[in-house]
């Protein structure tokens, strides 16, 4: 079985291989950017608490972080949207192994800034049984510190994919997180972060699992 970073290598040379170069460039410009931006400087990072804002459940439906802490451990998956194919294989693979955390005492959330109606989507095409969380306007990400705004390049190339963000976040904002990862306790305590500039790398779910093997008596408290 393939894991997923080298599901992601098949996609990007997949998709790389039928784009004209300048498009190309476009993308690799705009990861480019927010790497040279303070964005993960300033994001939050382990030992910093969480913010006890509202997301939105599928039907629309407030509910808030610490509501949402159900185990000892929540792994909180921000990914950009239904549409883009890193973040439904990456998706994909953290539901494959959500039992293999659930016994070590961790549940797993994902938060978009998509509409509640197009979480719904996400949720029944990559087949998820975790949570599939709506955060209007990026509020919640935003307070993380791990949004950027696309420019004008790549808003025009993405609209010329067929990717309506305006549509799907229900806004004009054209904000979009970094993929992120992040594993709080209880107290709303970040005790694992990740952060990546890049959309087409992720965190392997097998090397977290691994890290929640080897820290979990640390993690939280009992």
């Amino acid at each position: 079985m393939m894991t997923l970073k080298q599901q992601l290598i098949q996609i990007s040379d997949a998709g790389f291989s039928r784009i004209p170069k300048a498009i190309a460039q476009v993308l690799l410009d705009g990861i480019k950017e927010v790497r040279l931006s303070n964005l993960k400087k300033n994001a939050l990072k382990k030992g910093d608490y969480v913010p006890d804002l509202e997301v939105l459940n599928s039907f629309g439906i407030s509910t808030s972080i610490q509501e949402l802490v159900t185990h000892k451990l929540l792994i909180i998956n921000f990914y950009r949207g239904g549409w883009c194919p890193y973040c439904n294989t990456e998706l994909r693979a953290y539901e494959k192994l959500k039992e293999d955390f659930a016994e070590l005492g961790a549940g797993i959330i994902a938060i978009s800034a998509e509409t509640p109606e197009i979480t719904i989507q996400t949720s029944n095409k990559n087949h998820l049984s975790f949570p599939v969380l709506s955060d209007q306007n990026a509020k919640l990400m935003k307070a993380f510190g791990i949004v950027f705004q696309l420019n004008k390049k790549l808003r025009e190339e993405y609209t010329n994919f067929g990717i309506n963000l305006s549509e799907i976040h229900d806004n004009s904002n054209y904000e979009l997180p970094v993929p992120a990862i992040y594993v709080i306790n209880k107290d709303l305590e970040i005790v694992y972060d990740y952060f990546e500039e890049n959309h087409m790398i992720r965190l392997e779910p097998k090397d977290l699992l691994n890290v929640l093997k080897h820290e979990i008596s640390t993690l939280y408290i009992k």
